[in-house]
């Protein structure tokens, strides 16, 4: 009841709040920290092997998952623990990659051999993907299969085939999808992997090649006679275009047996005129199938002239791998002990090229590989080294080690002056690697992971197609791409009058699009598709059960990930909705909620929680609009009353909402987000005011991301410890 504080008072107050609270962030920032070690997650591991030996095959996929923060992301250190079993995986992974990578001994004898179409039907696991029959013409339907004697066991394979498209203008790029394996002679079976798959954009012939290891496919058991094996290769269009593939269609043919001639009745798929088809000319399969010995990933270790007899050539190779291994120039002392542990195992009998597996196996296992350190004596911040702003600089853009321009400009000191720093960032965010932050930080920032713990419910969702849950997930994440790439509003986040879609994903909207599975920016205007992050499918199906929406998931995402004001948990004795409600299953949503909330301990939390997801109640399990429930098939409502009174009905009142009263709140929270992700660590008190100044700089700047970006790699918390 008492009078509101007058301007010049409440100035009075701020400014003295503020002055203090400034005053509490220098006091912490200088009491000094603890060495943080962030260990690499699993992306950035796979991310930075791959660059580190120009070698792509799976590195991670054995290792557990990495533990989310508080926050919602895997890549905080005070989240990321050690295990011995860990440390194994990372031995046995660097082992394996580096016997692919470093080579020894005389080049085995290339050689080609013709491979012919079989005409027979495909057997065995995996078969079912082939529909169709054996053809030179692929189109939504049939195959091309083949075999070949004199399997390999190691060393590199080419699959080259001659193709060509007849696709029309404006028709889509057919895929060539290629699997590679064995069969056994005298059984029924195919045991394949895929090989990898190519466009095939030419519509005269030409030569393409897919590559691959044999170690990285199923291969035999060593007890089967080689006369008995068969290499075998299947080749598909893969392009889809959301529509059904042809049915059969029985046709009567006459074929000679013993001397007579007989009907048969066969099914035949006819070919479609409006689908791109890929025409077959030739397949060839090619063994040892290197350009030059040893091979560039094996001179990207050990030049040419390095003699690994010579002490001063293993220096110079172990130098020059573990400065780019461990992002950072290495002392004289490392070297010579790291040399010294290339000696010892020569000594215990090992080749050359063995001792240099196993030396650079154990760095690439050691917490100089595996950590990002940022090591300190004093107890006060201190600035980063050019190196370790390198670092950190490539692991939040490209989640990954820096590439050699980063490291020349770090070894020179030039990477900390501001203005080279600013070019590096708009070069790196340029880069086709610059994808890798866009996936990252958006899976974990909207919790894209809720995709996949959500099964569909056959019983509601009879014709629903599980292949469209990458799809729902990937949408989300080329909308924030397109966001970052066109340098526009992040407001979009919350309505947009676009999204992405492929042509399977447009045709679950009942949306006209794209024309094949690439995904492409759709205009939304004159539809009644929501745009946003809020009208996605992956948002709806991981606030769902599976067959229902789950309002109170939904409501929890939004405050979570978009708003920053997670709700608090519920008391221990609490139980979920599910089990204090009776009769769960008889009532409609309002109703299960309504029961919930005459719980004196739960009423206070769902009153600020239920109307989020109640607005998103137009909408089911797989993101489509509904007027119904899918299980008890009562008339849903989105009208509800938002905290502070404000009466809504359904999501496009929801989005108006959010963009009129809740735009500061949310650009702070993706702020908050961006920090978090960038730093690699949960923010402080000293981070307020940090979060204020970016905040404030992010609305002028018309919110967008890459002037965000920008300041949050040149801000203090950034380019310091």
């Amino acid at each position: 009841d008492e009078p509101q504080l007058s301007p010049e008072e409440r100035r009075k107050l701020v400014g003295w709040l503020t002055k203090e609270l400034r005053r509490a962030a220098d006091a912490r920032r200088n009491t000094g920290r603890g060495v943080v070690m962030r260990r690499l997650n699993r992306a950035e591991y796979q991310y930075t092997m791959t660059d580190l030996l120009g070698f792509d095959m799976d590195y991670s996929g054995e290792f557990p998952s990495d533990a989310i923060s508080a926050d919602g992301f895997r890549n905080n250190g005070a989240s990321l623990e050690m295990s011995a079993l860990l440390i194994e995986n990372y031995l046995k992974v660097a082992r394996k990659a580096l016997g692919f990578v470093l080579v020894e001994g005389e080049k085995q004898e290339r050689t080609v051999t013709k491979v012919e179409r079989n005409k027979g039907k495909v057997k065995g696991p995996g078969s079912k993907r082939f529909t169709g029959n054996s053809s030179d013409r692929l189109g939504r339907v049939n195959f091309w299969h083949g075999s070949v004697k004199d399997l390999p066991r190691t060393g590199l394979f080419t699959i080259r085939i001659k193709a060509h498209s007849d696709r029309k203008p404006g028709q889509p790029v057919p895929i060539l999808f290629a699997r590679y394996g064995y069969s056994v002679s005298g059984l029924t079976l195919n045991i394949m992997g895929d090989a990898g798959e190519i466009a095939i954009p030419s519509t005269t012939p030409e030569f393409y090649e897919i590559s691959g290891r044999p170690e990285l496919f199923p291969l035999p058991e060593l007890h089967v006679p080689a006369e008995k094996l068969n290499g075998v290769i299947t080749l598909q269009n893969s392009l889809i275009d959301g529509k059904p593939a042809t049915k059969p269609v029985n046709k009567v043919i006459e074929e000679e047996r013993s001397g007579k001639i007989r009907k048969k009745k066969i099914q035949v798929y006819p070919e479609d005129p409006d689908f791109p088809r890929i025409i077959i000319d030739s397949v060839e399969f090619v063994r040892h199938d290197y350009s030059s010995w040893p091979p560039p990933l094996h001179r990207g270790i050990v030049p040419e002239g390095e003699d690994l007899g010579s002490v001063q050539s293993v220096e110079r190779v172990l130098k020059q791998f573990l400065r780019r291994a461990w992002r950072r120039p290495v002392s004289r002392e490392e070297l010579k002990q790291w040399t010294s542990h290339f000696m010892a195992i020569q000594k215990q009998g090992g080749s050359e090229i063995f001792s240099l597996k196993e030396t650079l196996a154990a760095a690439l296992a050691s917490s100089k590989f595996i950590y990002l350190a940022e090591p300190h004596l004093a107890k006060q911040t201190r600035k980063l080294s050019a190196h370790e702003l390198a670092a950190r600089l490539s692991y939040f853009l490209w989640s990954s080690m820096p590439d050699e321009e980063l490291f020349n400009l770090a070894d020179s000191g030039r990477l900390l002056e501001l203005s080279v720093l600013q070019k590096q960032f708009d070069r790196m965010l340029k880069d086709e690697k610059s994808g890798r932050f866009a996936k990252e930080f958006c899976d974990q920032w909207l919790d894209l992971e809720g995709v996949d713990r959500v099964a569909i419910n056959p019983q509601y969702y009879r014709n629903f197609d599980n292949r469209l849950k990458p799809y729902m997930v990937e949408e989300t994440r080329a909308f924030f791409r397109e966001i970052l790439r066109s340098n526009t509003s992040a407001l979009q986040f919350l309505d947009a009058d676009f999204t992405m879609l492929n042509a399977s994903l447009a045709k679950h909207y009942g949306l006209s699009g794209p024309k094949s599975q690439r995904f492409e920016r759709v205009s939304l205007k004159g539809t009644n598709r929501p745009g946003g992050v809020l009208g996605h499918a992956s948002t709806h199906l991981a606030g769902s059960d599976g067959a229902d929406s789950h309002p109170i998931k939904r409501a929890v995402w939004i405050r979570e990930r978009l708003l920053h004001d997670p709700p608090n948990p519920p008391p221990p004795d609490v139980p979920s909705v599910e089990k204090s409600v009776p009769n769960f299953e008889k009532l409609s949503i309002r109703e299960q909620l309504t029961v919930h909330r005459k719980k004196e301990a739960c009423a206070d939390c769902h009153r600020s929680i239920d109307p989020w997801g109640i607005a998103l109640e137009g909408y089911d399990a797989i993101g489509l609009f509904r007027e119904k429930t899918a299980r008890q098939k009562k008339r849903v409502s989105s009208a509800t009353i938002l905290p502070g009174n404000h009466g809504i009905s359904g999501l496009a009142d929801l989005q108006k909402y959010m963009l009129n009263e809740r735009r500061e709140q949310f650009a702070k929270a993706l702020v908050s987000k961006l920090l978090t992700y960038a730093l690699g660590r949960s923010l402080k008190l000293e981070d307020k005011l940090l979060i204020e100044e970016l905040s404030v700089n992010f609305e002028k700047d018309d919110y967008r991301l890459s002037g965000l970006m920008k300041n949050i790699v040149t801000s203090r918390p950034f380019l310091s410890r």
